[in-house]
């Protein structure tokens, strides 16, 4: 299963619309999406993991490590409606101590957290 992503400008942001699996197989993929987001100078990053049915260890790496990138160049990242397997992986790993997981995209554009 390959993944696919789509940007979407919002007010102050980017979402990624992430489909697929987010796994080491398709990690080039997620990284180039990503990078490219962050160097037009993205400050607020959505990762809309609604379509993404499985991550594995590399992948949860790869979001840790998309956290700090964005962290050091002042922007943010914040990850939005997991399927609940996928938000029990994230819950496992801690992932939502890096990265503020949302149900809706308001939430998130407006950064309230609400506890997972």
């Amino acid at each position: 299963m390959s993944m696919h992503t789509k940007e979407r400008p919002v007010p102050n942001g980017v979402i990624l619309d992430m489909a697929g699996d987010l796994t080491y197989a398709n990690r080039e993929q997620f990284k180039t999406a990503v990078e490219t987001i962050r160097q037009k100078g993205c400050r607020h990053l959505i990762l809309n993991m609604a379509e993404v049915r499985f991550v594995d260890s590399s992948g949860l790496g790869l979001l840790a490590l998309v956290s700090q990138n964005f962290k050091l160049s002042q922007g943010k990242v914040s990850m939005l409606k997991p399927q609940s397997y996928v938000r029990e992986i994230m819950s496992l790993a801690s992932i939502q101590k890096l990265i503020p997981i949302y149900d809706n995209e308001q939430d998130a554009l407006g950064g309230q957290q609400r506890a997972a």
